[in-house]
């Protein structure tokens, strides 16, 4: 779903599918500032107990969260597939829960409850369905254990009007009763699936959807891409309700990988992706301003509708003002919508993310070349401010979180976090001014001529920096200008993903994290050959290149004035990036 699945960023996953939904994630906190160390003293063992949503690759959200929770944490998945309140405890299954003597265990059931399941499992929510709830409660306390209450999976189930309609509300009102009566922690996601599937849409949720039969969709349990959303999303609840616990998640495990996908260009396709309904009809041309906030006290709820409702082929600006909150989902900005400005208050607290990645399976109603991006830019002109954009899919492959292939595009003080290719500068002219961007394997590439002034470039667990496809005829690549490199673990400065990559890093401060040699060539002696690579007057311990690679070309400190955004960006036309607004 290489860019539906972009719009299907949610995953916890914030796949958000093609509608860029806006799903509030209220005090998300900056992983750059987050404790991801696991230390001895800080071990925990967490118990799932639940029905099959609670599974992992069997249709539910276990699998997810264990991605998002630190190696050293112990998650046992004890949820099985058809088990109600009752019936897990009379086949023995709470006993062992409770014999594992976990540090905290979630509690989720109300699915096979509900009537219609038979005798032994359906529960009436006011009374025998509140009992179980009860139990599990009392007993973990007494045993003290810390219980998590999470209000049951919502159905995919939908009203006239086109929004959710949920059966499992009366199960979900008890346990949020229980919560507030017995004092213990809460994860309502109940209403957070419901804000999840209203923003994508009935056909949007296909996305995280498993197949059912030949033409159907299952509307209860989740593919591995809805999997890691709904982990994702009751990871960043732990970090909101338990602190202790919320110390050990993460954004997502490591796992090696070494493999790039060919990404083709994109079609001119407009807003494909949100084929669920229909778009908002563009305002007239001229100069135009449009508010986003998920809560509804904008003009629109996300921010996808909003780039549908900006004037087409304008050649005025259109600034679309995010509140803050956090939006799932992809969001496209075509090429019939230039000079489009993203205009957020905090790139801490306006987060545009998305979480699929290239390798998952693409729905029979998604447009090809979609899966695997978060934001895709193909209007000229656009400009971002105060935005973080992210890819949650984790170390699975790549997971754009941002990917340009428009002229003439900024980036301000934004955000880019992600694990394998987080930044996409495919083509044109694109500059990025005081920005954090982080990753690890080639997690800014592409074939653009782009300049990053002033920016922090952090390496997670080594690998490459960048991964240039810069063509022969091309006079620059990727240029590094004041830039602060930083990192733990060894990584290269670059690799080439084709022969006459440019790459250059004037004036920058690089951290004991750079290796020596400095360079990659990709497994490849050709490469050598042909490269532009240049360092000219670095500092910082990972700057020394008395052991660099041969083939790396050292600039005279003289020829660092010659490196100017205006004088990279310039091109025939004259553009002054710094003054664009």
């Amino acid at each position: 779903m290489r860019d539906l699945l972009t719009f299907l960023k949610f995953t916890g996953f914030a796949f958000a599918c093609a509608l860029a939904m806006p799903l509030v994630l209220a005090g998300t906190p900056d992983p750059m500032k987050e404790k991801q160390a696991f230390t001895d003293k800080a071990k925990l063992k967490i118990v799932l107990v639940g029905d099959s949503t609670v599974t992992g690759e069997g249709g539910g959200w276990g699998d997810g969260f264990r991605m998002r929770v630190n190696p050293g944490v112990e998650v046992i998945n004890l949820a099985r597939g058809g088990r109600s309140s009752g019936s897990f405890v009379a086949e023995g299954r709470w006993k062992q829960a409770l014999e594992l003597k976990p540090d905290y265990v979630t509690i989720q059931f109300g699915h096979n409850d509900q009537p219609g399941h038979g005798p032994g499992r359906e529960s009436d929510p006011e009374t025998s369905y509140r009992e179980n709830m009860l139990r599990y409660v009392n007993d973990a306390i007494a045993a003290g254990i810390k219980p998590v209450l999470v209000t049951p999976l919502s159905r995919r189930q939908w009203g006239e009007d086109g929004r959710i309609r949920s059966s499992l509300q009366p199960y979900a009102d008890v346990v949020q009763r229980i919560a507030k009566e017995k004092n213990v922690l809460l994860v309502d996601l109940h209403k957070r699936s419901i804000d999840v599937y209203n923003s994508l849409g009935r056909d949007g949720t296909k996305l995280i959807s498993p197949k059912k039969g030949e033409d159907g969709w299952d509307g209860t349990h989740l593919n591995l891409a809805g999997g890691d959303l709904f982990g994702a999303i009751i990871a960043d609840e732990f970090r909101e309700i338990a602190p202790e616990l919320g110390a050990q998640m993460t954004y997502w495990r490591e796992k090696k990988t070494n493999i790039k996908v060919e990404v083709p260009s994109l079609p001119p396709n407009e807003f494909a992706a949100n084929a669920n309904k229909q778009p908002p009809s563009p305002m007239p041309q001229g100069s135009r301003t449009i508010t986003v906030a998920a809560d509804g006290s904008g003009d629109y709820r996300t921010v996808q509708e909003a780039v549908a409702a900006a004037p087409a082929n304008n050649s005025d600006r259109t600034t679309i003002r995010i509140k803050p909150g956090t939006y799932y989902g992809c969001i496209v900005v075509p090429r019939s919508r230039p000079n489009l400005s993203f205009i957020g208050e905090n790139p801490d607290t306006t987060i545009l993310t998305y979480a699929l990645n290239v390798y998952d399976p693409i729905p029979a109603d998604v447009p090809p070349r979609m899966n695997g991006n978060g934001v895709i830019v193909l209007g000229d002109g656009f400009l971002a401010e105060n935005l973080s954009f992210r890819n949650t899919a984790g170390e699975r492959g790549q997971a754009m979180a941002l990917r340009v292939q428009a002229d003439r595009c900024v980036f301000r003080n934004c955000k880019l976090y992600g694990w394998q290719d987080t930044l996409l500068a495919s083509s044109k002219r694109q500059y990025f001014d005081n920005c954090y961007i982080e990753g690890r394997v080639d997690f800014i590439y592409g074939g653009s001529t782009a300049v990053f002034e002033n920016c922090i470039i952090h390496s997670k667990n080594g690998g490459y920096v960048t991964a240039a496809s810069t063509p022969e005829d091309q006079k620059y690549g990727f240029v590094f200008l004041n830039c602060k490199l930083t990192g733990n673990i060894p990584a290269y400065l670059g690799r080439p993903w084709r022969p006459f990559a440019y790459v250059a890093y004037v004036n920058c401060e690089m951290g004991d994290h750079i290796r020596p040699e400095g360079w990659n060539n990709w497994g490849k002696e050709s490469n050598e050959k042909t490269a532009r690579y240049m360092e000219c007057n670095n500092s910082g311990p990972g700057a020394n290149t008395d052991k660099r690679v041969p083939w790396m070309k050292k600039l005279d400190p003289t020829e660092a004035k010659n490196f100017t955004a205006d004088a990279v960006l310039g091109g025939n036309d004259g553009w002054k990036p710094k003054e664009e607004k």
